[in-house]
């Protein structure tokens, strides 16, 4: 089609002046698609058209205007009036459809041609416009940097995706809102709200930098690092507003400063390690000529008390710098194993509850769904005890110390995005967060940190430090180990099923929480009756299985059922007690004989879980 000829839909009631413009449009060439007399008829007939010429004034309930504002709803096409009323009020009307055109009975032959070609035209014009639209739309909304659009009173016009993802806010709650309403910057530094950047980049002209110590707090309160732009946007020398774009960057500075604080720590480490190596050798020195000197002067020479406190002070250095020697060659004793972060805290509940004292309000939250850790055992435990002896000592005067653990999935680059966490929160007093993690000294206290920051390090996990209500919070992050699925009977409803041990050998409790929470259970450990009732009490949850000696199973499963009525019980029997002719039975009863294995042991708790789960299952069929 071109502007020359086109197909035209008249909609006019009166018959001789709708006969009169069809021949008109015949004669220039253009060919008339219907001549209709109501709105009706018009949306019947306007999908064959490319124009639409239209009397205001038509038969029927629904005038003109009216018809014409549901023909460029539905088809999208151009329309031009035609009227002997040129009023005001009509005209306004006529405008909000959006016509292309309005020509004044008694039409002229010119003018009609005239107000086609320029209605198609513009027409055309539109929906180049239309589509420049939409695809800047699509494009804006598809990039992966947030993006806000402002007019000159900083006024929020549009946002996209990304920015609707760090702000909180939809496009359809922010637009008309003020910028700084939306986009809440805060100066780190000094924690005051942040300039509206809008008029200071319309008045400079050019794109400008968003300041860096500027901080993003989302509407569900995140806390966000950005970096961005504000550009102004202009048409023919005349500010129209501006367009912001922005990213958050706080997962990359968090990386890059563990990695700065990695590279301190192993150049003071290094450091460490070469500077014992030569003290060595000095204090070497001194120890043997001070046994030389001791064994050439008397039991009772003046200078012998001078000798000793010389050997006293070599003997002192010699244990600095196996300090040293140890903080710059961690490497070497490392010993991982796959284990749980949960497992590890629960082990050490007791010691860190006798750490801590009565001044501490102590509350230690391990996740039974955190993952497993592939990490030497010894090292984590004294990563943990160091944090706690440090925290613990913040708060002489008495404070709070929150213990957690669970899960997190971090967008990084690395490979291993999926992390265990371990959490420790205090209200102590730090005294530059920034440097917690430096080597102050080469004594005990003064490496505790710089120790544990090496051992994550050592580990290819994380450490950091943030402020936090009143205190501080230490947040280590630790490479989640590939995990086999959970066993089907140790979920239920969505919970890790947990099991109860009572034994009074810690070493056999620890062995069995290992494998137990690495094959998905969630393992309590009593050492005895006691314990076990004071366990069913707080445990939060179902308690799901109890293993336990069969003479204490007796005493303690009727309590224990009050608070938890689906547990099941596991007693554990000598073989000599049942008997030889007995032990064909095992199998078909809630009891395992000793000796037995890990692997039996668990075996038979999760047939029993099993059965349970069918048993629950068949009941709830039957009930419906």
């Amino acid at each position: 089609m071109d502007n020359k000829s086109c197909r035209v839909l008249v909609v006019e009631d009166e018959g001789l002046i709708a006969h009169d413009i069809s021949t008109r449009l015949t004669a220039l060439g253009h060919e008339v698609v219907a001549s209709v007399g109501t709105a009706a008829e018009a949306l019947e007939k306007a999908a064959g058209a490319d124009i639409v010429l239209m009397d205001i004034r038509i038969d029927g309930p629904v005038d003109g205007i009216e018809a014409a504002a549901r023909i460029r709803e539905r088809y999208h096409l151009p329309v031009i009036f035609l009227t002997a009323h040129a009023d005001r009020p009509t005209i306004d009307r006529a405008k909000l459809t959006g016509a292309f055109g309005y020509l004044v009975k008694p039409i002229a032959h010119a003018s009609l041609n005239t107000a086609i070609e320029i209605a198609l035209y513009k027409h055309q014009m539109e929906r180049k416009l239309e589509e420049r639209e939409a695809l800047l739309r699509t494009t804006l909304g598809s990039v992966a940097d947030a993006v806000v659009v402002t007019d000159h009173l900083s006024r929020v016009l549009m946002l996209n995706r990304a920015a609707e993802n760090l702000t909180g806010w939809t496009h359809a709650e922010a637009e008309g809102q003020p910028v700084l309403r939306v986009l809440r910057l805060v100066d780190v530094e000094s924690g005051e709200p942040a300039e509206d950047p809008v008029p200071l980049a319309i008045l400079k002209d050019e794109a400008l930098p968003l300041d860096r110590s500027w901080q993003l707090i989302s509407r569900d309160g995140r806390q966000l690092m950005i970096e961005g732009s504000a550009s102004p946007v202009k048409a023919s020398g005349i500010a129209l507003g501006t367009v912001l774009t922005f990213r958050d960057v706080s997962a990359r500075l968090w990386e890059e400063k563990q990695l700065r604080q990695a590279q301190k720590v192993d150049a003071a480490g290094r450091l460490a390690a070469h500077v014992a190596e030569e003290y060595s050798s000095l204090l070497a020195t001194i120890r043997n000529q001070s046994e030389q000197l001791l064994r050439q002067v008397g039991e009772y020479s003046p200078s012998r008390q001078a000798i000793e406190a010389i050997q006293e002070s070599a003997a002192a250095a010699e244990v600095l710098t196996r300090r040293l020697t140890m903080f710059g060659t961690r490497q070497a004793t490392m010993q991982p194993e796959v284990l749980s972060v949960s497992g590890v805290l629960r082990r050490m509940s007791k010691l860190i509850e006798s750490v801590a004292g009565a001044g501490i309000e102590l509350a230690i939250s391990p996740s039974p769904l955190a993952g497993k850790v592939r990490v030497d055992a010894a090292q984590l435990e004294q990563a943990i005890m160091n944090l706690v002896l440090h925290s613990c000592a913040l708060m002489q005067e008495g404070g709070q110390l929150l213990i957690e653990t669970g899960n997190a999935d971090l967008p990084r680059t690395a490979s291993v995005a999926s992390y265990v966490t371990l959490t420790i929160t205090h209200t102590g007093r730090e005294p530059d967060l920034e440097k917690l993690f430096e080597p102050a000294s080469i004594g005990d206290d003064g490496l505790a940190l710089a120790m544990v920051h090496a051992i994550v390090a050592e580990h290819g996990g994380y450490i950091s430090a943030q402020p936090a209500s009143g205190g501080c919070r230490f947040e280590m992050l630790l490479p989640r180990a590939a995990e086999t699925p959970l066993p089907a009977e140790s979920v239920e409803a969505g919970n890790v099923a947990s099991v109860l041990l009572v034994d009074d050998r810690e070493r056999v409790r620890a062995q069995l929480h290992n494998f137990f929470e690495a094959e998905g259970y969630n393992l309590l450990e009593a050492v005895d009756d006691q314990e076990a009732l004071a366990l069913g009490e707080v445990h939060e949850g179902s308690l799901d299985l109890l293993v336990v000696e069969a003479e204490v199973a007796d005493r303690i499963a009727p309590a224990l059922r009050k608070n938890h009525p689906g547990l099941q019980v596991l007693r554990i029997v000598e073989l000599a007690e049942k008997g030889l002719k007995h032990a064909s039975q095992e199998d078909l009863t809630g009891e395992i004989h000793r000796p037995f294995t890990q692997a039996a042991l668990l075996e038979k708790a999760s047939r029993l879980l099993r059965n349970r789960a069918v048993g629950e299952a068949s009941s709830a069929a039957i009930s419906s």
